[in-house]
C-alpha cells in the first residue's frame, strides 16, 4: 500500500477478512469501531517492548511485526513474524501486568489500535464482552504452542517446512518476505544449517529462495516431508 494510510473503515474491512476480529459479533465490531485508531509504524519501530506497561490491543492491517521473547541471558529471540489479520496485546491489557514480549514492525506497517483506557471503559461498561477477548488470548496460546511444537521437530528441513507451511495458510499468501538471518532465528537454527536446509528444499523444487524472500512452489511436497517425519 506504499506510504498511504487507509482510513478507519478501510482498515477495519481488511481485518474483517480473517482472524480474531472477523469472527466477532457485529455488536462488538460496532463498539470497537468507536474507539479504534489507525496507526503507522516505520521498520524497526516498536509497538511495545518487554517490560512496558500495557497500551492497548493492536490488529495488523498491512506490513508485518516480529514477536520477540526474552532469554535468560537478557537478549531477545524472535519467535514469530505475523501477517495482516494478527492481533496482539490482550494478555497484558486485561491483567494489568507488564508486557512479556516485544512487538516490532518488520517493515512499514499499519495497525488498528484499541487504546488501553478506552478499551477498559468499554469492557467495564459491558462485562459480557470479556469472553470475546478470552477468545483472542486462546488464539495466542494456540499459536505459541504450535511454534513450540515446530521448534522440537527434526531434521532441520522439516522444521523449515513446517514454518513455511504456517505462512502459506494466510489468505493470498505463498511465502514470506524475510532475510535468511531472521528466518534462522525464527526456526532456531544456525545460519549455515538453515542455508543447507533451504538448498535441499529448493533442489527438490519445493521452494524458491530469493533476496529476503522465500516462495512456496509445492505445498503438498512440503506436507509430505512433514508427514514422513511424523511417521518415522
Amino acid at each position: 500500500m506504499g506510504s498511504a494510510v487507509p482510513d478507519l473503515d478501510a482498515a477495519l474491512a481488511i481485518v474483517s477478512q480473517s482472524g480474531w476480529f472477523a469472527q466477532r459479533p457485529d455488536a462488538l465490531k460496532v463498539a470497537l469501531r468507536r474507539i479504534a485508531r489507525v496507526r503507522r509504524y516505520a521498520p524497526g519501530e516498536p509497538l511495545y517492548l518487554v517490560g512496558d506497561a500495557p497500551n492497548g490491543i493492536f490488529g495488523l492491517v498491512s506490513g508485518g511485526v516480529d514477536i520477540a521473547i526474552p532469554r535468560s541471558d537478557g537478549h531477545e529471540m524472535t519467535v514469530h513474524r505475523a501477517d495482516p489479520g494478527f492481533w496482539v496485546g490482550d494478555l497484558a491489557q486485561f491483567t494489568g501486568q507488564e508486557r512479556l514480549v516485544s512487538v516490532v514492525a518488520s517493515e512499514l506497517t499499519v495497525v488498528i489500535h484499541f487504546p488501553q483506557h478506552a478499551l477498559r471503559h468499554l469492557v467495564e461498561a459491558s462485562p459480557e464482552l470479556y469472553p470475546e477477548f478470552y477468545a483472542l488470548t486462546y488464539e495466542s496460546v494456540r499459536l505459541m504452542l504450535r511454534l513450540i511444537a515446530n521448534l522440537a521437530s527434526t531434521p532441520s528441513e522439516v522444521r523449515v517446512a513446517m514454518r513455511l507451511l504456517m505462512y502459506d495458510e494466510a489468505p493470498d499468501k505463498s511465502g514470506i518476505n524475510i532475510s535468511q538471518g531472521k528466518f534462522a532465528e525464527l526456526v532456531g537454527l544456525s545460519a549455515p544449517t538453515l542455508q543447507r536446509a533451504l538448498r535441499r528444499l529448493q533442489d527438490d523444487n519445493l521452494i524458491r529462495v530469493g533476496y529476503s524472500r522465500i516462495d512456496i512452489l509445492d505445498r503438498s511436497g512440503l506436507m509430505s516431508i512433514c508427514n514422513a517425519s511424523s511417521r518415522a
